[in-house]
């Protein structure tokens, strides 16, 4: 990055950044005008006036007035937005529809007006302003930033209203995406590519392509390891593509830049020392919280000389947190999303009443038509940054298992077992295994098979690839497939295993998705036992 454009951008965000600044010093108050502003807007639409909102309700009223909802309970209110528009959820015009997962497999559909979209682009600005300001010195600025292939067609609501993203730099402001696109590695023309075989291989191409690659922004650090697996599985056909200097699939042309002969003498290593391939990498800004810690780890341990940087909170409801190096933690933003906190015992504080080390489950209200919504995102009080609290994601509260973003809810892998051809089985579970080494999987514990492992792994694989981030999971081989483990003793070794943790045998309830890694990783292992 030349040091004139480093310093031009860094001048642009200082503004923003002061703001910012500002509102960490005394978040209460830039909370208090944030609500005034969202109070306003959800009186002038069908939702708040439902129940009853005037604009110049107090947060006391408000609270009053609101329930705490989850998704299925504002589920019909964004159904009726889908269908008519209008102020029916939002003031504004929404902009498009982003897609996640629902409670037990069906899609949630989160409206994204110009407000909320603004939120997330004033999240980057910060934390690129933080990064210029703080972070290592970037020479080159060539960034790899996430980007999805395209597994499912682009679609739109019934009033032709875009749902989905396909990448990171459709979140920003339009001036932002320009000066980010003089950077990327990867071009835009990479998303028409439907076959993850060939999606990894253009990807993998393009990478190696760039020896002056330094910032690689993704979500699970997984992903990269699934990537560097696939370029040494497959080296002979990325040095064949790189020589060509093109990428050809029927319309889809992608040109790539000719490595020199030693970058691709760096492909015939055994193995390859990932290091010497990208010597100027510096910034690796990925997942390295929770069920992603050891991944985050085991990337870093790949690339010594680069700073993994865990990113914030960064749900597809709103942004929640953003991480400052000046803050040595996760700072909220508390002039974009109105947050409230549930603790252990149902009792609600707001952002400037948190107590240190304690652990709460945000409650948001942000500029898309979401009102105290539960998010089911864990956090806890780290430290405080000026007057506001670094709050640290500490997993899920709901019945989801995410090792890599496939975020398995276990009324979803109930009603796929449900489905199952296991006539003679009394008894099933579904085990996450997390390898330290290796692609992480879905086991399933059942008591009974019938027909073949092979033919039953199948099966389960593609009922759960009906969810919609297990199905990417696979189809990028962030998750190997499904395997079966049947054994007649299953259900009294399962059942045997919680009461040595003190439950009570009537208090043990049969958990078709066994969520907590440690409890999954010993069934297998007392189940190991038992076989011996």
């Amino acid at each position: 990055m030349i040091p004139v454009l480093r310093a031009a951008i860094e001048s642009f965000l200082r503004p923003s950044y002061a703001r910012f600044s500002k509102q960490l010093e005394d978040p209460w108050l830039a909370q208090r005008t944030l609500l005034d502003e969202l109070i306003s807007n959800l009186a002038a639409t069908e939702y708040g006036r439902s129940l009853g909102v005037r604009a110049t309700d107090s947060y006391e009223n408000f609270a009053h007035k609101l329930p705490i909802v989850g998704y299925d309970d504002v589920g019909n209110w964004i159904e009726r937005q889908k269908s008519r528009e209008g102020n029916v959820m939002v003031s504004e015009r929404v902009l498009f529809y982003e897609k996640t997962s629902g409670s037990s497999g069906p899609a949630r559909y989160i409206p994204y007006t110009r407000g909320l979209k603004a939120s997330f682009n004033k999240m980057f600005s910060i934390w690129l302003c933080d990064l210029l300001r703080y972070g290592p010195r970037l020479e080159t600025g060539r960034t790899f930033i996430s980007i999805s292939p395209a597994f499912a067609h682009t679609q739109t609501t019934q009033r032709g209203i875009k749902i989905g993203l396909e990448d990171d730099s459709d979140y920003l402001s339009p001036w932002m995406r320009r000066l980010l696109k003089r950077f990327l590695v990867v071009p835009p023309s990479i998303k028409r590519l439907q076959d993850p075989s060939d999606f990894k291989h253009a990807l993998s191409a393009l990478l190696i392509a760039e020896p002056g690659l330094e910032v690689i922004s993704i979500w699970n650090p997984s992903l990269i390891e699934t990537l560097l697996d696939w370029t040494e599985a497959n080296r002979g056909a990325v040095a064949a593509t790189l020589r060509a200097g093109v990428f050809s699939k029927v319309d889809n042309q992608i040109r790539l830049r000719r490595p020199s002969p030693e970058r691709l003498a760096l492909l015939e290593q055994q193995p390859i020392d990932w290091a010497r391939m990208w010597p100027k990498l510096k910034l690796i800004s990925c997942w390295a919280g929770a069920h992603s810690a050891q991944a985050a780890r085991r990337v870093g341990d790949l690339f010594p000389q680069a700073l993994v940087q865990g990113k914030g909170l960064i749900a597809t409801e709103a942004p929640l947190t953003l991480p400052l190096i000046e803050a040595s933690g996760f700072v909220p933003l508390p002039g974009e999303v109105f947050y409230e906190f549930l603790d252990e015992r149902g009792n609600i504080s707001l952002l400037h009443e948190l107590e240190p080390q304690r652990r709460y489950e945000i409650v948001l209200t942000q500029k898309g038509g979401l009102y105290r919504y539960r998010l089911g995102d864990a956090v806890r009080v780290s430290h405080f940054y000026k007057a506001a609290p670094c709050l640290e994601f500490v997993g899920r509260t709901d019945a989801v298992c995410d090792m890599v973003g496939e975020k398995l809810n276990e009324e979803f892998v109930r009603e796929c077992l449900s489905r199952l051809t296991l006539d003679s089985s009394r008894f099933q579970t579904l085990l996450p295994v997390m390898l330290d080494g290796g692609r992480s999987h879905y086991t399933l514990l059942a008591d009974a098979l019938d027909g073949s492992e092979a033919s039953v792994e199948d099966e389960v694989d593609r009922l759960l690839c009906g969810a919609y981030h297990y199905r990417n999971a696979r189809l990028l081989g962030q998750l190997a497939p499904v395997k079966i483990r049947a054994a007649p003793e299953a259900r009294e070794m399962y059942y045997e295993y919680f009461m040595r943790k003190g439950m009570k045998w009537g208090d043990i309830k049969h958990q078709y998705l066994v969520r907590n890694l440690d409890d999954a990783a010993n069934l297998l292992a007392l189940l190991d036992g038992v076989n011996r």
